[in-house]
């Protein structure tokens, strides 16, 4: 390896608080370079999180002609049998663009993009490694600032074959649309993904999730028995 580059500020990790942190501190005239994977720029907000999840909703919203029903009648439908693959065509576009979109913030404010997972050698040096090419790399920071995210919660002892059960991130690798779910968590996630999947499904099928927390949803003080999805056939059960 060769000698390590200097560096004002290290950012480890490119979703929204890594890019506003680079940026702020490279118009402040500092030197700044962003450490992150690949296959995520942009984070999880844009890879797998906010931007793909609600994507998803208004794809699963036009294809189930829910939002037009109240004019064309209950049954209407665009498209009579969707796949994962009309999700993923219009879900994917948008994540190539807005990862464009952060490409291109970058560069306009002079942030050096450093593909690879960083680790720390010391307090100031950070190994930059890059499996896919073999790369691996040394710089070295003033400050670092480490905004590399979160994982979708996995308890132990639950099995996850990424087919059967998988976790949030797991969603967009679907190769079928199943004909029913559990959905355990009712926060806002589970409570988003369990409306789509009920907005999906066949007729005479309903998704149940059942025994889940209520989570961020819970009001405070009250136990709600459950929360009816009529436009799409839904049930959430609550405890």
């Amino acid at each position: 390896m060769t000698d390590p580059m200097e560096y004002d500020l290290v950012v480890i990790g490119s979703g929204p608080g890594g890019q506003k942190a680079a940026i702020a501190a490279a118009k402040l005239g500092n030197r700044v370079a962003m450490v992150e994977k690949g296959n995520m720029l942009g984070g999880v907000c844009v890879n797998t999180g906010t931007i793909p999840s609600k994507t998803l909703r208004e794809a699963v919203l036009y294809l189930t002609g829910m939002n037009q029903r109240e004019l064309y009648g209950a049954s209407y439908r665009v498209k009579e049998n969707i796949t994962p693959a009309d999700l993923l065509a219009r879900t994917q576009h948008v994540i190539t663009k807005e990862i464009e979109v952060v490409r291109s913030q970058l560069l306009r404010n002079r942030v050096e993009l450093l593909v690879g997972v960083g680790s720390f050698v010391d307090e100031h040096t950070i190994l930059v490694e890059d499996s896919s090419r073999g790369d691996k790399m040394t710089i070295t920071a003033r400050f670092v600032v480490i905004a590399t995210g979160t994982l979708p919660a996995r308890p132990a002892g639950v099995s996850f074959d990424s087919h059967r059960v998988l976790d949030s991130d797991g969603i967009l690798d679907l190769t079928s649309i199943p004909t029913t779910m559990v959905v355990v968590g009712a926060g806002v996630i589970g409570i988003e993904y369990a409306s789509m999947f009920a907005a999906l499904g066949p007729k005479g099928h309903r998704r149940r999730e059942e025994d889940v927390d209520a989570g961020l949803l819970r009001p405070r003080g009250h136990r709600i028995a459950s929360i009816p999805s009529t436009r799409s056939g839904g049930h959430f059960p609550i405890r």
